[in-house]
């Protein structure tokens, strides 16, 4: 082969590999929202809001867990803290949905360095309602429900120049249907299949909505990155056998219940689409 045409080709392929980094790396840039923190100091009385949602029953048990500690990712107690942060009336805690989204944003870390970026901006909102639980008015972020009428009624949402815990959440909810769909098509797929194209599919259907072009375009880079089905499977600690998947499927239940009720309450306000 001509050495002139290796060396040119050598250098197309350097500038595409810099050319795709820049892409995911402005694509998950957007992602971000500022860190600076603020709240609310005025009272305001706890409620209860109703959401009838009934849960169904479920194969994980602390005796039979579903994965093995690995990598810091465990799925069950994903599944438990999930599960324990829903309390009477369908009411969220926040305290335990962040616990429980702390241990699920693990999970990112498992899909490769280039999503290290979504595992930076969800950690970064994390510690944003972090925050707002360690602040004077910390009783009034004690639930999800609680939250959002603080919020609504001195005007925290409307402001787009601090994020406030409504919008913080939202950011989170929104990649929580995401992360179910995803689940779903761990179960649904088999390793004939190549995962990237069903992990996109799972992305196109939900959070792709809700992201720019540059966004999208960014995501679906970083999908082609993802390990297989099999090699993801086996650094979440999971079988791929009949229990597995059905431990998989359980969790992504339970992740779209926690989904239904906040979509619910953030709906009641009309917060779905804050900016």
């Amino acid at each position: 082969m001509n050495p002139l045409l290796t060396v040119i080709r050598q250098r197309i392929r350097s500038f595409l590999l810099v050319l795709l980094t820049i892409t995911v790396l402005l694509g998950f840039y957007f992602l971000s929202l500022s860190s600076e923190t603020y709240g609310p100091t005025t009272d305001l009385k706890d409620v209860n809001t109703e959401i009838p949602y009934q849960s169904v029953a479920t194969t994980i048990t602390e005796d039979e867990e579903m994965s093995h500690s690995h990598d810091g990712f465990d799925a069950l107690r994903v599944y438990n803290l999930f599960t324990s942060c829903k309390g009477e009336d369908d009411i969220i805690l926040l305290d335990t949905y962040i616990d429980a989204y702390e241990e699920l944003c693990k999970l990112f870390r498992l899909f490769g360095t280039i999503f290290s970026f979504v595992t930076s901006d969800v950690e970064e909102k994390i510690n944003i309602l972090r925050d707002y639980r360690k602040s004077d008015v910390a009783e009034k972020y004690k639930t999800i429900q609680t939250l959002l009428e603080y919020e609504v009624e001195h005007g925290a949402t409307k402001n787009t120049k601090k994020p406030s815990g409504a919008r913080t959440l939202l950011r989170l909810h929104r990649a929580l249907e995401f992360i179910a769909a995803f689940l779903l098509k761990l179960k649904e797929t088999d390793n004939t299949v190549k995962f990237s194209s069903a992990a996109m599919k799972a992305y196109d259907d939900t959070l792709a909505r809700h992201h720019p072009w540059l966004v999208k375009k960014a995501v679906h880079v970083a999908m082609y990155m993802l390990p297989s089905r099999l090699d993801l499977l086996k650094k979440m600690g999971v079988e791929d056998n009949e229990r597995g998947m059905q431990g998989i499927s359980d969790l992504a239940h339970e992740l779209t219940i926690i989904f239904q009720v906040t979509e619910e309450a953030y709906s009641k306000d009309n917060l779905l689409d804050l900016p």
